[in-house]
């Protein structure tokens, strides 16, 4: 997200109210500003609660001139300044309650932010037992009273709070390794033992900051590599928002062709998927895999 002056002043108006309120409403969490050119999942949540609100927004994660004239033309709606910003003063009035046997946008916005956390939610728009489950885990570990409806309080500090997905390398690994959907192999599907280089050893690796191993036993020997950030975004983002299940096998360990992008840390390999092996390729794709086969009994995604 790139940084500006209004950030600074957001903060300070924030801090204000924090004071009035005083502590029964005002969380340690502060609003973000998210603006034109942000992108990301503050900015699907955003897009999400726009359409609740009835301005109808595509949720692309992209802050556009589109979305900046929906953001103007709610704010000039509800009596506020119509800067096309999103900061402490326009997210209260944006944000909706939602709990159990909610639907439709303002649902989706909440399962968006909780993934942002790691809960792995399906970002369907129905708020139901997983999802009321992943807000009361979120409400107990931050202090906020685990009723699993997301209030002001809550929206609080799921959008101010930095997220457990995060962007780096570790954060990213660390997310992997906590969702229930995706499921890292502990062996060599060709058998051979080496256990350094299984795909659950290259997430632990890399989660724990350092690099990935290849297997001893593959055409490059065993080295030390870093994997792609692209590629594990990828990876999280079939979980957490297109919902699928599935298994990694392999990442940079196992035996491939000499030049494979799995030796490269650039790769995984996927099986088990709860959808088709062609819907999986083209997901892939969708995410910006440079590569995206059916190899048959798996599929291969790699992101240069």
């Amino acid at each position: 997200m790139r940084r500006r002056f209004p950030t600074l002043i957001a903060a300070v108006l924030a801090a204000l109210v924090a004071v009035l309120l005083g502590p029964s409403t005002a969380s340690a969490a502060t609003w973000p500003v998210i603006a034109n050119g942000d992108s990301g999942p503050q900015v699907t949540t955003i897009q999400h609660l726009l359409t609740h609100r009835g301005y109808a927004t595509t949720a692309d994660g992209q802050f556009g001139p589109t979305t900046e004239s929906k953001v103007k033309s709610f704010q000039s709606a509800n009596g506020l300044t119509a800067d096309g910003s999103v900061g402490p003063l326009t997210w209260p009035k944006l944000v909706v309650t939602v709990q159990n046997g909610s639907t439709g946008s303002a649902a989706k916005a909440a399962q968006t932010q909780l993934n942002r956390y790691g809960y792995g939610l399906a970002v369907d728009g129905d708020f139901g037992p997983a999802s009321t489950s992943a807000a009361k885990d979120f409400q107990a570990k931050h202090g906020l009273t685990a009723d699993g409806i997301v209030g002001p309080n809550t929206w609080n500090a799921l959008v101010g709070g930095s997220g457990g997905g995060g962007s780096t390398r570790a954060q990213l690994a660390a997310s992997i390794d906590a969702n229930s959907r995706i499921s890292l192999l502990t062996y060599h599907v060709s058998g051979v033992v080496d256990s350094d280089s299984t795909a659950q050893a290259n997430i632990t690796d890399t989660k724990n900051g350092t690099t990935a191993e290849t297997s001893n036993y593959s055409d490059v020997g065993e080295r030390e590599v870093w994997l792609s950030t692209a590629m594990l975004n990828g990876m999280l983002k079939l979980a957490t928002e297109r919902g699928y299940t599935f298994l990694i096998t392999e990442i940079a360990g196992g035996d491939h062709s000499t030049n494979s992008n799995h030796y490269r840390g650039i790769a995984f390999d996927a099986d088990n998927m709860s959808v088709s092996n062609s819907t999986f390729v083209s997901a892939c794709r969708a995410y910006g895999a440079t590569e995206a086969i059916d190899e048959g009994n798996h599929v291969h995604c790699a992101w240069e």
